[in-house]
């Protein structure tokens, strides 16, 4: 499967081929007709992860599955949830602490109802199992066989790349915590092997944070 340098580079290049082709995803969904009268009205923040992007992820997974045993569901352990669960939320009092203000993020809990809910779904469901599955997955899995030093510079290179796809934000102080998140992330996903962990406690992040952005603002 992987007995040699060939091996390790194809399967490498094929998980950031993943990658690469879920980036293009946010780009070439505004050849979609009608897409722009979507972004207008706050719906594409809902439309591209449902319809475009978790689809992308899941079919990606599928196909790589046919492949190569490194990237399952696995199990949910209490054991594994718990500890990283405390740090993730010591982490994210830490960063209220220090969190500069987002202006997108105060003009969402304006919309209307029909544009605010299918966003918190998205943002809450949606985002957590896609981005698991592309950065906690392919992404982490492009690091495997690479040497003893390959899993610190895989999470490295996972968060560092996590952090930076997110675009959206401005402050400083919101980079570093994706970067810790993605990295607290990354290791769960190596300890308990298996992308379930890491996706109930993204989920369970933004589903709070959703929380407070739209009933705190």
């Amino acid at each position: 499967m992987m007995n040699n340098s060939a091996d390790r580079v194809i399967h490498s290049v094929i998980c950031l081929g993943v990658f690469l082709g879920w980036y293009s995803c946010f780009y070439l969904v505004a050849m979609i007709p009608g897409y722009a009268a979507l972004y207008r009205s706050g719906l594409a923040m809902a439309f591209v992860p449902i319809f475009i992007l978790v689809p992308f992820a899941v079919a990606a997974w599928s196909l790589y599955a046919r492949r190569y045993p490194f990237l399952t569901l696995g199990r949910f352990s209490a054991q594994g949830f718990w500890l990283p669960a405390l740090a993730l939320v010591v982490l994210t009092f830490i960063h209220g602490y220090f969190a500069q203000p987002e202006t997108w993020l105060s003009e969402l809990p304006q919309q209307t109802a029909s544009v605010k809910w299918p966003v918190i779904l998205a943002i809450s469901v949606f985002a957590p199992v896609y981005e698991e599955i592309i950065f906690r997955g392919f992404v982490l899995n492009s690091s495997i066989g690479w040497g003893r030093y390959a899993k610190t510079a895989g999470i490295i290179a996972t968060s560092g790349l996590f952090a930076l796809t997110h675009i959206q934000y401005a402050a400083i102080s919101t980079f570093i915590y994706l970067f810790i998140f993605s990295a607290i992330l990354c290791t769960v996903r190596i300890n308990n092997r298996g992308l379930i962990v890491p996706m109930v406690l993204h989920i369970i992040n933004n589903s709070w944070a959703s929380f407070v952005m739209f009933h705190f603002s």
